[in-house]
């Protein structure tokens, strides 16, 4: 289980901080859509979450791309 966990938030063996902040985001972004159903007992449109969570992952994975591009990382 544990090796899983290590492949799951880690790419080729190194951390990934894009990885791990958006499962860190998502569970905190499912409680707080969870509450407010609760609430409300109405599904808030979700188009901003989605963008956000998506945008860690985005940017990690550019800012890896460029270190490539520019031969800082192999």
């Amino acid at each position: 289980m544990m090796r899983f966990i290590n492949q799951l938030f880690s790419e080729s063996g190194e951390a990934s901080y894009g990885r791990t902040a958006s499962f860190v985001t998502l569970m905190v972004a499912i409680g707080w859509i969870s509450y407010l159903v609760w609430k409300t007992h109405q599904l808030p449109h979700l188009d901003g979450v989605t963008g956000f969570i998506s945008m860690l992952y985005g940017l990690s994975k550019t800012g890896e791309t460029v270190q490539r591009v520019m031969g800082k990382k192999q």
